[in-house]
C-alpha cells in the first residue's frame, strides 16, 4: 500500500484522524502561501517535495487535505506524460480567476489547468449523478479522477466547505465503474474537515475509499 499510497499533509488533519501509521506522507505544514491560494516560491517548493518523493511513477493514489488545497491536483497532473482525460468530482467548479493576479488558487486550478496541461484532453465536472450520465462519454484515454468530498451530503461527513447532496452509495457506484471500464492514471482525494473538527467519519470514509481503489480492478 505505501507505494501506492501518498498523503499529503498541509494542517495535520490525517495525523488527527490517526490515519498514517506505515503510509508515505509529505508534510507541507512548514510552507506558508499555499491557504487556498499557492505563490510561485511555495509551489516551486511542493514540485520539490513531490519528485523527491518519486512522483511521477508511484503514488496513484494521493489524499490532498481539505479543499483549500485542491489545486495540487493540477500540480500532480502536470507530471502525466501522456494525452489524459480528468474528471473532477465536486460542489463546486474550481473555475473560477483568482482574485489576486500571480496566484494559483483552489478556486481556479480547473481554469488554470486547460491552458497548462498539454495532454489534458476532456477535463469533465460532475456535481450529481445526474451529471455523470448526462455527460459521461467512454473514452480509451486514461483517466486522473479528482475527488472533493464536499460533493456528498453532510448526512455522509463534513468538510470546511459548502456541499451538495451525492450519496456515497451514488459516488462508489459512479467509481466502480470508472475503475472497472477506464484506466485510472491517478485518483487523487480532498475535502477534510478541519484539524480540530469531527473526524470520525471523514476517517472512515477514506477507509472505505482506500480499499475501492485499492482493490477494484483496472482494465490493462
Amino acid at each position: 500500500m505505501s507505494e501506492e499510497v501518498l498523503f499529503c499533509d498541509f494542517t495535520g488533519v490525517y495525523r488527527s484522524q490517526g490515519i498514517l501509521k506505515g503510509r508515505d506522507t509529505i508534510c507541507f505544514s512548514d510552507l506558508s502561501g499555499t491557504g487556498m491560494y499557492v505563490d510561485e516560491d511555495a509551489e516551486k517548493e511542493i514540485k520539490r517535495r513531490l519528485f523527491a518523493a518519486g512522483i511521477p511513477g508511484k503514488y496513484r493514489i494521493r489524499f490532498l487535505d481539505n479543499g483549500n488545497y485542491h489545486y495540487m491536483t493540477r500540480i500532480l497532473a502536470s507530471y502525466m506524460e501522456a494525452p489524459f482525460d480528468l474528471i473532477t468530482f465536486d460542489n463546486h467548479t474550481d473555475d473560477k480567476p483568482p482574485a489576486f493576479e500571480g496566484l494559483k488558487s483552489c478556486g481556479s486550478w480547473r481554469l488554470d489547468i486547460v491552458t497548462e496541461n498539454k495532454y489534458l484532453r476532456k477535463n469533465m465536472l460532475v456535481r450529481s449523478r445526474q451529471d455523470f450520465d448526462k455527460a459521461y462519454i467512454p473514452s480509451k484515454l486514461p483517466l486522473y479522477i479528482s475527488l472533493d468530498k464536499d460533493i456528498l451530503s453532510r448526512n455522509v461527513l463534513e468538510t470546511n466547505w459548502d456541499q451538495g447532496d451525492m450519496t456515497e452509495s451514488e459516488l462508489f457506484g459512479i467509481l466502480q465503474e470508472l475503475f472497472k471500464t477506464r484506466k485510472i492514471a491517478a485518483f487523487d482525494i480532498c475535502g477534510e474537515a478541519l484539524p480540530e473538527g469531527p473526524q470520525e467519519a471523514n476517517r472512515e470514509f477514506n477507509l472505505r475509499i482506500l480499499k475501492l481503489s485499492i482493490t477494484e480492478p483496472s482494465p490493462d
